[in-house]
């Protein structure tokens, strides 16, 4: 019985045609027999067959159907042998070629006593996965290309359940688009324009984007514009002529020329002196403080800032990821009623093998948050876009936030008194040589109907500093 040792996946081993001389007692001089006897013969090799079948064959060649015992095996030159045991008589010597449809195999060779093997000349194991890796490059193209055509077909842009946040200070030129070519440019969705979201009044100063298509997917301009705000809000933290010194921050800043310097360090790891830490009169006790007006002109700019910065005992990687956590906010926030992640744009910024997206590496998402401030009576509820990424130098990471205006909400009874974060900032920067230490420097401008403009700088002055000290009494492994 014929023992097959396949290490290919086929469903017919060999579909091959032989060409087969016929019975020596055939006569030759009959032209149909002459036909016959150049006429190819179709042959296969088959799991179920015993051995090689030709069909059609003279009887002389019948014993073919019936080898007997043989092996067909695999190695490194030839995928399939065939060795009859034992041989078969033949009357005549005859070699006949056999061909599959990608060319020749084998050799079938006998004597004037027996068959005596088969051997492939299949193509080697490596030809065959280079013919298989160029069918999956082929495959992988024609994907590629699919992917394409879905990336760049018309998006649906639903106006009514997106979410738009203020661009007109971010100096966002209504001609940066991201449209492709072949798409109709919708006003928000693939450019800045002063198209407000619906039920807002227009105002002819302002623009605006969408952060989204309604559906929770991010809108084409979206990653622009939150790379414009995260270039602002750095420019506006370290913009040293835009804040006046409050309290004792400015006389604290002229006894210490180290507080001086990393106060408006733009770049690196902070580099403090040995002994600088020892003095916790210098580091432990002191935020400094100081507010300052937006000169743009365009909304809230007639509302004070409030910029803040101190130490923090945690490592920048652990308090980044404190703050992103909508979880832990009541952990450093005692007037912190609760708050929720409403749509995540995107979330890789802590994942150390995940690389860039649509926004960069970076965790952006849209929350609601509700804070009880002292003297406030009913919870002022905020809804903010939150952009994290990591400083360009790595040596920490940049934080920033606005409030966003939710189409769906903007006709519910307390929309006109939800306060707004015009433009939030937190620059967190490592300390070299102080792993679990850092600096954060905070950037408050925030628009709250509900409290008078006097009461609400007196609150954000108290507040900034309360918030770095909060942290600092929370205890984080780095």
């Amino acid at each position: 019985q014929l023992q097959l040792q396949l290490q290919l996946q086929l469903s017919a081993v060999i579909d091959c045609t032989a060409n087969m001389p016929t019975n020596n007692t055939t006569n030759t001089t009959n032209t149909t027999n002459n036909t016959t006897k150049n006429r190819k013969r179709r042959g296969f090799l088959s799991r179920r067959s015993k051995a090689v079948v030709v069909h059609g064959m003279p009887t002389v060649h019948a014993k073919v159907h019936s080898l007997g015992a043989g092996t067909l095996s695999a190695d490194g030159n030839a995928l399939m042998e065939f060795n009859a045991t034992p041989p078969i008589k033949n009357d005549e010597s005859t070699t006949t070629t056999i061909n599959t449809r990608t060319g020749d195999i084998g050799n079938s060779n006998t004597d004037t006593t027996c068959l005596k093997s088969f051997r492939s000349i299949l193509p080697h194991p490596e030809t065959i996965r280079d013919n298989i890796e160029r069918v999956g490059e082929r495959v992988g193209e024609r994907m590629e290309r699919i992917t394409e055509r879905l990336v760049r077909a018309p998006r649906n842009f639903t106006r009514l359940s997106s979410s738009f946040i203020r661009v007109a200070d971010l100096q966002m030129s209504s001609s940066k688009s991201s449209v492709h070519p072949n798409d109709s440019p919708l006003p928000n969705f693939h450019h800045a324009s002063q198209d407000p979201p619906p039920g807002v009044d227009r105002d002819e100063k302002e623009q605006w984007i969408a952060l989204d298509d309604g559906d929770g997917s991010a809108a084409p301009i979206a990653p622009y514009a939150v790379s414009a705000l995260a270039d602002f809000g750095y420019q506006t933290a370290m913009d040293g002529t835009m804040w006046r010194c409050e309290g004792k921050t400015d006389r604290f800043l002229q006894q210490s020329k180290v507080w001086q310097h990393i106060s408006w360090q733009e770049s690196g790891l902070l580099q403090v002196p040995d002994d600088f830490f020892e003095n916790k009169n210098s580091i432990f006790d002191q935020v400094m403080v100081w507010s300052g007006n937006f000169i743009h002109g365009l909304y809230g700019s007639d509302l004070p800032a409030v910029r803040s910065l101190g130490i923090v005992n945690m490592s920048p990687r652990a308090l980044v990821t404190l703050l992103v956590d909508s979880s832990r906010t009541k952990e450093y926030n005692n007037m912190s009623v609760g708050r929720t992640d409403l749509m995540i744009l995107q979330d890789n910024l802590l994942n150390d093998d995940a690389v860039d997206g649509s926004f960069g590496k970076s965790i952006t998402k849209v929350m609601r948050a509700e804070t009880l401030p002292p003297m406030v009576r009913k919870p002022l509820q905020l809804v903010t876009l939150l952009h994290v990424t990591a400083l360009p130098d790595d040596s920490g990471y940049l934080l920033v936030s606005r409030a966003v205006t939710q189409a769906s909400e903007v006709g519910n009874g307390d929309f006109g008194l939800r306060s707004e974060i015009l433009m939030g900032v937190n620059v967190i920067r490592g300390i070299k040589g102080q792993e679990n230490k850092c600096l954060m420097t905070n950037v408050n401008h925030i628009r709250t109907p509900m409290i008078p403009m006097f009461i609400g700088r007196k609150i954000g002055l108290a507040a900034a500093p309360n918030f770095i000290r909060d942290l600092r009494n929370i205890n984080v492994s780095s």
